[in-house]
């Protein structure tokens, strides 16, 4: 069985603060919706104050949190509201009916990290109509009249991590070797998701002999993650190396993970998307060889920051903001630790 008190934990951290925005869960013939409180729709029916909402993909993944610290922090220089609003778990039409919530609300703005670009777009356009500023963050829907997308480049990061194992197969004098490759990703409707494992493949694609044997869905729950990694990798034999296109499977503890520890000490390659503390304490402890970060904290402050601006009338000049990138490995691991904070003590 999995530890699940870490995700416990962070999960509790999000429904504090979700409700602290004056919202609170509600289900209803086993689904979860969201419903405004009284107290808060009181206030919002008096208040000329500016309100922008963020949606997450989901409140049960924690790679969000330093996103929503950051707009907190940034949404109090001008003023404004901010609610951080996302259904429990990587559910589209969870987060569709959020979306027509606050398109029904009519609030100012909305930031949204899209689980299924193709179903949201229609209700991004009608947002838009409706006279609500709409941006994306995370994972954007360029295909709708959203006004900007603050983020990772998906496919770059991608291809950074392809480039990543690259490298470590060289060194391992592997290069030229057929090898089989697992993958794990969050939700396969999710655009940001299959940019980086294309940018992945198509940068190994270049110079390495790649059968990719299956990818894992985990639907961005960390317990799942685990659990799916754990029993793929003790049911199939030769893997050769394994690319996550997100945290997810690092953030569980290792103990929960000892055939993929024991694959790891037998010569497995492991690349995984995104630099968190507990990723990069996994990683230092033989779980990964390599990591690629992303800027969560920036994408919380430019949200914000250009979302005011176009509530302003001011020009974007832009529609893509691009967030840096962090690479992790054994050169720098105790460097990174050293200025990250645990996700414990947050």
């Amino acid at each position: 069985m999995m530890t699940r008190l870490p995700a416990l934990l962070l999960l509790l951290m999000f429904l504090l603060t979700s409700c602290e925005s004056g919202f609170i869960e509600e289900s209803t013939s086993g689904s979860t919706i969201w419903k405004e409180s009284q107290m808060t729709a009181n206030a919002v029916s008096k208040s000329k104050d500016t309100i922008i909402t963020i949606v997450p993909k989901s409140l049960n993944n924690p790679v969000f949190l330093e996103a929503k610290e950051e707009a907190e922090r940034t949404v109090q220089k001008y003023g404004a509201k901010l609610e951080w609003l996302g259904p429990m778990n990587t559910k589209s039409e969870e987060q569709e009916k959020i979306i027509e919530g606050l398109i029904r609300r009519k609030v100012d703005g909305i930031i949204v990290s899209c689980i299924a670009p193709e179903r949201l777009s229609p209700l991004i356009n009608k947002a838009v109509d409706a006279g609500i500023k709409v941006a994306t963050f995370d994972s954007d829907c360029p295909n709708s009249k959203r006004l900007f997308y603050v983020g990772t480049n998906n496919y770059d990061i991608g291809r950074a991590s392809g480039l990543q194992m690259l490298k470590i197969l060289k060194e391992k004098g592997r290069l030229h070797e057929p090898l089989r490759a697992l993958v794990m990703t969050g939700s396969r409707d999710s655009l940001n998701l299959n940019q980086r494992l294309k940018g992945f493949q198509d940068a190994l694609a270049e110079s390495a002999n790649i059968n990719y044997q299956a990818v894992l869905e985990c639907n961005d729950d960390l317990t799942l993650a685990g659990e799916l990694l754990e029993t793929y990798i003790r049911t199939h034999d030769g893997i050769d190396l394994f690319f996550s296109t997100g945290g997810w499977p690092l953030i569980a503890p290792l103990d929960a993970l000892p055939k993929y520890k024991q694959w790891r000490e037998e010569g497995g390659l492991a690349v995984a998307i995104d630099t968190f503390y507990p990723m990069i304490t996994a990683a230092k402890n033989g779980m990964a060889d390599s990591l690629v970060g992303q800027d969560f904290t920036m994408m919380g402050r430019w949200s914000v920051e250009h979302m005011i601006e176009a509530m302003k009338g001011e020009l974007l000049g832009q529609t893509e903001f691009y967030t840096d990138l962090e690479y992790a490995d054994r050169s720098n691991f105790d460097k990174l630790l050293q200025r990250k904070e645990p996700w414990e003590i947050k």
